[in-house]
Parts: C-alpha cells; structure tokens; sequence
C-alpha cells in the first residue's frame, strides 16, 4: 500500500482490496474511538490492544511507512531526470486505474454515467484551480493536504499522491521526506490522521449504501484529472490556470529538449501493464460485494 500510495495512480486502497484486508482496516479504523479507552481502564492494556485491533495497523502502518521512505528519493530522482516518461507511466497508471474501477460495477444505467460526468466535470474545475502549494509551504499547507490526501489513500480506485498532485503539494511533500523535514512532516502526518478518522466514519457508510455511485464517481474524477498528468506541459502566467498542455512539437519548441514521444508512449503502456497484472488475480471489488452479501444475508 506505501508503494502504491507513493505513486500517482495506484490506490493504496485497490491494493488493500485485490491482498484481501479492505475489509478489516476499514471496520478496524471506524471502530477507533474514544470507548477504547475505557476498555483499557476496566480490562487493561491487552484488552485494549486487542479490541482496537491495534497489531494488525501496527504492522501495516509500519509497512507503509518504510515504503514511502525508501520510494520518495526514487521518484524524485526520476521526475528530475526523466520527466516525460515518468508522467506518461502516471496516464497509463489512471487509464487502467478507472477501467478497473468501472469493471466490476452491476449496472451502467443513466444515474451511473451522470455520476461519472459529474466526476469528470468536478475534476476539470479542481485542476484548473491554483493549488495548495499558492498558500505557500508551511505546516499549516501540509497539515491541509495531509487531511484530504488521506482520505483517497483509503479509497479504492484513487490515490493519496494523486490527490497531493492535484492540490501541487505532491513535489513538495516527496521533496519533506527526502529531506528530513520534521515539522512540515509532523503537520503532514497530523492532518492524516486528523482527516482519516473523521473520514472513515462517512465512507464505510457510503460504500455499505452507495458502492457503485461512489466508484462510478471516483472514476469520474481520475477521468477528468488526466490534464495535470500530460507529459508535457509548460509553467503557465500568473491566472486560474497553472500550468498549459501542449502537443510534443510544441513543448519541444519552447524547452528545447526533447519530446521523448516513443519512450513516453512506452512508459504508458507499462502503467496499463503493471495495473492489469495488480488486478488480474482478483476483481478488485470482490472483497466488499462478497461482504454487502453476507450482510444481507
């Protein structure tokens, strides 16, 4: 999940799906309350433990940490040096991202695809938005990103860094964790966990209620967020607008670097490939569904 969190387009969410404990983090993180602390006051540390389910997101928690460590140099060495392929492997990452979150869904009537434009159109607006990154990069600004990043990273079918790219704090953040940055971090990891336990709450009961809107909508909006993963785009002025998508030619024109086309074209494919293998195994919304039917049962 750290690895997949790290990486503009694959879910950390997905993969807790396809390896089987969606499930069992989302009930473990909504049933993190404040009656936990009376269980420990009247049955010790143990029982407390145990009924917060605490070993299991000791160990996972620990997992994605130390991937998030040893990806963030990766990337940012990559973005430095390769910058083309390394956002046309992000496209391919989300193009196989929303026909993996749309494949499993029962029906595909009017209400579906309306909540999909809806996705589509929303996410247009966001990025045509200036980001967080505008606040400039203090505690406060990570603190901001971290609350809402958070809430995608447990999201199936959309991810945490994606959402940190769409708010420009993507950089940023990966640019904290390479460099140590204690306090920017600090507000980052507080604003997590801040967003994550208000959020948790509201998504187990939307995904109980609403499944197939909800992905529908989640696809939607990878649809429409495409734009701020092009390859090759340009600072903008100052405006709405942040950055300009241009055709190979012309960014090549007005960098005088390069247009990488045919190593870009393989580093989408790649995506398309390594998300497909991520999911062959096992339709990724099995898990849930299988679950909604015992509970009605």
């Amino acid at each position: 999940m750290g690895a997949a969190d790290v990486v503009p387009g694959v879910s950390g969410g997905t993969i807790a799906l396809i390896t089987g404990i969606y499930r069992e983090l989302i009930f473990t993180l909504s049933n993190l309350r404040p009656r936990l602390f009376g269980v420990w006051w009247r049955r010790g540390f143990a029982a407390f433990w145990r009924e917060g389910n605490l070993g299991f997101l000791t160990t996972l928690l620990a997992g994605i940490v130390t991937s998030i460590l040893l990806l963030a140099n990766l990337i940012v060495w990559l973005m430095t040096h390769y910058e083309v392929p390394v956002w046309s492997f992000f496209c391919g990452l989300i193009l196989a991202s929303i026909a993996v979150v749309l494949r499993p869904l029962a029906h595909f009537g009017p209400a579906i695809w309306a909540v999909f434009l809806l996705g589509v159109l929303t996410a247009g607006w966001v990025v045509s938005r200036p980001g967080l990154d505008a606040l400039g990069l203090m505690p406060l600004t990570f603190f901001l990103a971290g609350s809402v990043a958070i809430c995608a990273m447990i999201l199936p079918g959309i991810s945490g860094s994606f959402i940190l790219l769409l708010l420009g704090m993507y950089l940023p953040v990966l640019e904290a964790l390479r460099n140590l940055e204690v306090p920017l971090l600090s507000a980052f990891v507080v604003g997590c966990v801040t967003g994550l336990l208000a959020f948790v709450h509201l998504l187990r009961w939307l995904l109980e209620r609403w499944h197939d809107p909800v992905m529908a909508l989640l696809a939607g909006f990878m649809a429409g967020s495409l734009a701020r993963l092009w390859p090759w785009r340009v600072p903008a002025e100052e405006g709405a607008v942040r950055e300009h998508t241009l055709w190979p030619a012309q960014w090549s024109e007005q960098t005088g670097e390069p247009a990488l086309v045919v190593p870009a074209l393989l580093a989408l494919a790649f995506g398309v490939v390594l998300v497909w293998l991520l999911s062959r195994r096992l339709p990724v919304h099995n898990e849930h569904r299988q679950k909604q039917g015992d509970a009605a049962d």
